[in-house]
């Protein structure tokens, strides 16, 4: 009588035990993968968030400073900084700054609030962040193609020449007389983008601006 087919005997309780740690230990492996990669796309999707915003911050300022007829003020602290300064733009060109206009503010204002880390823009009454949290330093400086003022000779007319030339009184702040001749303006932004520091710069030549004094 020939022997049949062994039957299939199965896995024994120790099989069982050792497949179901083996499965437990890749399982867990799967998921810490899973939840690393996770973390890393929300945290690139933050930093592109950052870099995007600020990098449409840079455009619009950079658009709106060329397209400035006037330099209405600019807000200075005790230590020389430019927090803040006030355009005019002349945007349905109709020939005059619109100081009221609702609808389409023709007057703007960039400030740059240090503790806050934000970067404000202001006008027609309403005021939103342009970046929030975000802003390490935001770096703003007022020059003037005026070369006549450049007193060291280094070929930049800071706006700290101007205030202290004739033009005007010298008392580290600029009036209207030395605001009208600030047409180069350059803002330097450092963003923190997750762990990384990223700097925008932007530098416009103010050739729309009424022309001012010599």
């Amino acid at each position: 009588m020939s022997a049949g087919r062994p039957r299939d005997a199965g896995f024994s309780l120790v099989e069982m035990l050792v497949g179901m740690a083996l499965f437990a230990v890749l399982g867990t492996l799967l998921l810490g993968f899973a939840i690393g990669t996770t973390g890393v796309a929300d945290d690139v999707r933050a930093d592109s968030n950052t870099s995007g915003e600020a990098r449409l911050a840079v455009e619009r300022m950079t658009r709106e400073l060329r397209q400035a007829s006037e330099i209405r003020s600019v807000t200075i602290d005790d230590e020389g900084r430019v927090l803040a300064f006030t355009l005019g733009i002349d945007f349905d060109g109709q020939g005059g700054v619109e100081a009221n206009a609702a609808d389409d503010p023709e007057v703007l204002t960039y400030t740059w609030r240090p503790e806050e880390r934000s970067l404000v823009l202001s006008g027609g009454g309403d005021s939103a962040d342009v970046l929030a949290g975000g802003v390490v330093k935001a770096d703003l400086r007022l020059r003037s193609s005026q070369w006549i003022h450049d007193t060291n000779g280094d070929g930049t007319t800071t706006w700290q020449e101007i205030d202290d030339s004739s033009v005007s009184t010298s008392d580290d702040q600029l009036d209207a007389a030395e605001l009208a001749l600030i047409d180069l303006v350059s803002v330097e932004l450092e963003v923190q983008d997750g762990d990384t520091t990223r700097q925008f710069v932007v530098q416009a030549d103010m050739r729309n601006r009424d022309g001012g004094p010599a």
